[in-house]
């Protein structure tokens, strides 16, 4: 069994509670990278997090400890 520490949330959205999916959502398929930078900050309030490049594509969406 996987525990969600080890799940990238991104490609297991179904797993995310109704407040975090909902700002998941807000965001479009494609970020510039200035809204992966809001979208984290979106995301930290709610105690998640995840990682990008200059490539501006979100990864390893987790929920911090």
């Amino acid at each position: 069994m996987t525990s969600l520490e080890q799940i990238d949330l991104f490609e297991s959205s179904d797993l995310l509670p109704p407040e975090v999916l909902n700002i998941y959502k807000e965001f479009p398929d494609e970020l510039t990278y200035n809204q992966c930078a809001y979208f984290l900050k979106r995301m930290e309030a709610l105690g998640y997090t995840f990682e990008y490049y200059l490539d501006a594509v979100p990864f390893n969406l987790k929920k911090i400890n």
